[in-house]
């Protein structure tokens, strides 16, 4: 079960199958621009720096955060959000200014779907704060992105050099009878 808390305020909770093929996760989806998170979010940046980094093909199912997300979870603008589990952050996302969302979750979390939850989440928000469309930039190679971008519904385009853009548009469709 995941439950959303924004500005100290819990939402309702969704409700969820257990997430991942390890069974149920308890977690809880925060605003986390508070001064009073900053040591929190310190150490899980530092964790995620420190994470050892494979090659060849494990690569795409542990893909290890890049320098530059790190950094660009690291900064303040825009909003950002932590997803706990207990009393520890194990992931963290942040949606810059112009829209483009960064998301990173601890090794030890991946592929339960924390992820594509907190990404639901920084969605929801953005749409509450007005953005019209959200970008996620990732290599060609990273599974766990492509997962995420496929759950939130995001248009997919596979550029030059590796890369990947998964776009999301947040404004309201009208749909006809």
């Amino acid at each position: 079960m995941i439950s959303r808390m924004q500005n100290d305020t819990a939402l309702p909770a969704d409700t969820h199958e257990p997430i991942g093929a390890t069974g149920h996760v308890e977690a809880l989806i925060v605003a986390a621009d508070h001064p009073a998170l900053a040591g929190e979010i310190d150490e899980f940046l530092t964790r995620l720096h420190v994470e050892q980094r494979y090659f060849g093909p494990s690569a795409s199912n542990r893909p290890k955060p890049s320098r530059s997300l790190l950094a660009a979870l690291r900064e303040r603008g825009g909003f950002r959000m932590a997803i706990f589990v207990d009393t520890r952050i194990v992931g963290l996302a942040r949606i810059d200014g112009a829209g483009e969302m960064f998301l990173a979750v601890a090794p030890e979390y991946r592929n339960e779907g924390l992820g594509t939850e907190l990404g639901r989440a920084m969605a929801e928000r953005a749409r509450q704060l007005h953005y019209t469309r959200l970008v996620m930039r990732s290599t060609r190679r990273s599974g766990a992105a492509r997962r995420v971008g496929n759950e939130l519904g995001c248009i997919v385009i596979d550029g030059d050099h590796g890369r990947t853009e998964f776009i999301l548009d947040l404004l309201p469709t009208e749909r006809s009878a």
